[in-house]
């Protein structure tokens, strides 16, 4: 049960910010939103407030807004063949359009600003000592098994001298699966160790590369952080978790990981499971990774997505008209076919996972 709950929680979290952003910023320019819906339907709530209905769909791992004068995800195309009328979307200029759409987008990222800040804030921030001491050895790593313990100060390894831990990462890294002699100090004593680092995958530059490791680690003291510090880390941790969400698309559309990694529904359950057991700091720094995941997949430029729309926009602002309705229909129709089948391919991979 926790797992469904924890599923719903994520996902109308997620939802409901992202049409928030759309809901104001359709407002602030005149354009009428006509539908602000939390959930799918069957709808078991809904009430009308000026020109908006608003709803609570019985299926509740999603939502959507729905704006005058737009084609969206509804396919509702019944203004076809009248004038834009000024409160619709089509009849606003490029600009206002593309505010409109990218502003789910920037609220997602501005959620997961203020959940990592506000984690910062609480947690304090993890700084990594600089120096190449020796704080944990991971079991059954080459580490391990040469006999290297917390508290080793490596100094050389071969014939190259170590000042500091990123140094002697970046060696071992570039040794792969070379022997290599590691010269510590352990109880004032040089002492010395050979040892062959293991091959990892790992994310470097915007590429998936193999380099070498040997199951260790370095001290981690944990700094109290203030409000601004917070925010700095707040931001900073958005940025490293766009960028992963970016190189992870890169390696999926390059080739070089497997489309069998891609999850869905099912597996954000998994995970928003475990991260609520675990407790509310892991379970909100989830909705965090999430929320920065759907902002970068949102502004991809596939028809249905906000990126879709914003391209129809650009055009339309590029032609100064309005493309033809069926024109757009069509376009929307091809996106969420393709968006279907990435739902159909990410429900698959679930499914085999948890027989896995």
């Amino acid at each position: 049960m926790i797992y469904l709950i924890a599923t719903i929680i994520v996902l109308s979290i997620l939802v409901f910010v992202h049409e928030l952003g759309h809901f104001l910023a359709a407002k602030a320019v005149g354009i009428r939103v006509e539908t602000f819906s939390i959930g799918f339907p069957p709808t078991i709530f809904k009430r009308r407030r000026g020109d908006t209905e608003y709803a609570i769909g019985a299926i509740p791992f999603g939502g959507f807004v729905r704006l005058s004068g737009m084609i969206d995800e509804s396919m509702d195309a019944s203004f076809e063949g009248s004038e834009p009328q000024p409160w619709e979307y089509r009849a606003k200029p490029m600009g206002q359009k593309i505010f409109v759409t990218i502003a789910g987008i920037l609220m997602n990222l501005l959620l997961a600003v203020l959940i990592f800040s506000l984690m910062s804030g609480i947690q304090g921030i993890a700084v990594t000592s600089p120096e190449s001491v020796i704080e944990t050895i991971y079991e059954n790593t080459p580490a391990a098994e040469a006999g290297l313990q917390a508290g080793d100060r490596i100094v050389r390894i071969d014939d190259t001298a170590v000042n500091s831990w990123d140094e002697m990462a970046a060696y071992v890294r570039t040794a792969g699966e070379r022997e290599i002699r590691i010269h510590f100090i352990r109880d004032g004593q040089e002492r010395d160790v050979l040892l062959t680092p293991l091959l990892q995958k790992t994310i470097i530059d915007g590429e998936l590369r193999e380099v070498g490791v040997i199951g260790v680690s370095p001290a981690v003291t944990i700094e109290k952080a203030g409000f601004f510090r917070a925010i700095g880390q707040g931001f900073k941790t958005t940025g490293y978790w766009f960028n992963m969400t970016f190189v992870s698309l890169k390696l999926l559309v390059t080739g070089q990981e497997s489309f069998k990694n891609v999850g869905g529904v099912i597996f954000i359950g998994q995970l928003a499971g475990e991260s609520a057991k675990a407790g509310i700091l892991p379970f909100i720094g989830l909705i965090g990774i999430l929320s920065v995941n759907l902002a970068l997949l949102n502004i991809l430029p596939i028809p249905g997505l906000d990126g879709g729309h914003i391209i129809i926009a650009i055009t339309e602002g590029i032609l100064r008209r309005e493309m033809k309705v069926r024109t757009k229909m069509i376009i929307q129709q091809a996106g969420m076919f393709l968006l279907f089948g990435l739902i159909i391919l990410a429900v698959v991979n679930d499914i085999l996972r948890l027989f896995r």
